[in-house]
């Protein structure tokens, strides 16, 4: 019975770790193909000088967490191409869809940025380069050369790190300058804890300064809360030809909307509707704490999604009801964030809870089908496959 137990413990035991190489794979495969990554090259990494600061780029910040819209739009204006956030915000399906936060009972109504970059870039006539390196002293180097270039870098980082807070806080910021012991950069969100003031300020700003050790930080800390195959990370978009044609941007927001993820955390409508049974299940238990910042930013992303088609599409009737249900989606969000907010008292608060939430997720799956033909018409017309 002991030999027999024994031997079972060891294959659960063969089993997990099995499971975690097969995770740890897959998630590997999952970096490189989708984000394409490049290394940095000692020998490409030329002279520069003790100071540079950028002239070119405006500063663009908001309260709301679009960081990395925000930065797009920053580098897009660098590059004399006149957007906006909201524009950036389409293009990169950032606000289109949701995902769940591992180990927590929350939801992050965002999708990845990184494959973003790279599918909004070609839209705004640009190309999107992702660099990568284990080496600080090579990674300082790059940064250093690539902005004495003239180029302005987004980088990846977590700005709890950067600013000394508690928490994780997977953040986009963009560096524009640098001297021999650190780097101005252009904070793209203000949160009250941030040293910046939301707002749009010209080309010239000399914006915050972190030290390189600090910043050396940050980095590695984003890369390994997310488990990237590397230590630093750097993105920089060189002109290119643009793109014009948007159906395959309806659809790929499309999907983003709907979920029906195969592998990994549930996205899109699918990621919801398990916050939804989390808090089904939990009841009272629920950490409202958890809970909280995703219902606040579902409720202004999904307001922000309307204006936008509102906006840009107005006068289509498809895209005039997919706005409307981006604004019913913000009223039962809304809803429910109200019912959170002081904490969950009685069984008849979760239901009204958990229905706010489903009717959310019904919405947003019923918007990104309303996307989904859009994308599939156009790519039809033009003789794609939908």
């Amino acid at each position: 019975m002991g030999v027999a137990g024994g031997a079972l413990v060891l294959l659960i035991g063969a089993g997990f770790v099995g499971w975690r190489i097969l995770k740890t794979h897959f998630q590997e495969q999952y970096y490189r193909e989708g984000y394409e990554p490049l290394k940095v090259v000692a020998d490409h990494v030329g002279h520069y000088p003790a100071e540079f600061h950028l002239h070119n780029v405006p500063w663009i910040s908001t309260r709301e967490s679009y960081c990395q819209a925000n930065s797009l739009a920053m580098v897009a204006a660098q590059h004399g191409i006149e957007t906006s956030t909201e524009h950036c915000s389409f293009l990169m399906g950032f606000t289109y869809g949701a995902t769940t936060v591992p180990g927590n009972v929350g939801v992050n109504p965002y999708s990845d940025p990184e494959r973003g970059f790279a599918v909004a870039a070609p839209y705004l006539g640009l190309v999107r380069r992702y660099y990568v390196t284990d080496d600080e002293a090579l990674y300082l180097d790059a940064l250093r050369y690539v902005l004495s270039q003239g180029y302005a870098v987004r980088v990846a980082l977590d700005a709890s790190v950067l600013y000394d807070l508690d928490g994780e806080l997977p953040h986009s910021d963009l560096l524009v300058g640098y001297d021999e012991t650190g780097f101005s950069t252009y904070e793209s969100v203000c949160l009250p804890e941030f040293p910046c003031e939301p707002g749009h300020l010209p080309p010239g700003e000399e914006g915050l300064w972190v030290s390189d050790q600090t910043l050396l930080n940050a980095v590695l800390a984003q890369a390994m809360l997310f488990s990237y195959p590397w230590r630093y990370s750097l993105t920089i978009f060189e002109a290119a030809p643009r793109k014009e044609e948007l159906g395959a941007i309806w659809t790929r927001n499309a999907d983003l909307l709907i979920g029906n993820a195969q592998y990994g955390p549930r996205q899109g409508a699918d990621a919801i509707d398990e916050l939804a049974t989390a808090i089904e299940t939990r009841g009272v238990r629920v950490d409202v704490s958890e809970v909280t910042w995703g219902l606040e930013a579902a409720v202004y992303a999904r307001r922000e999604n309307a204006a936008y088609l509102q906006e840009v599409f107005g006068g289509q009737a498809d895209v005039e009801s997919a706005a409307a249900l981006f604004d019913r989606a913000a009223e039962d969000y809304e809803a429910a964030l109200g019912e959170v907010n002081d904490g969950i008292a009685d069984q008849s608060e979760v239901d009204r809870i958990v229905t706010r939430i489903r009717d959310a997720a019904m919405a947003e799956r019923e918007a990104g089908e309303i996307l989904l033909a859009r994308g599939q018409k156009i790519g039809s017309e033009q003789g794609e496959m939908p």
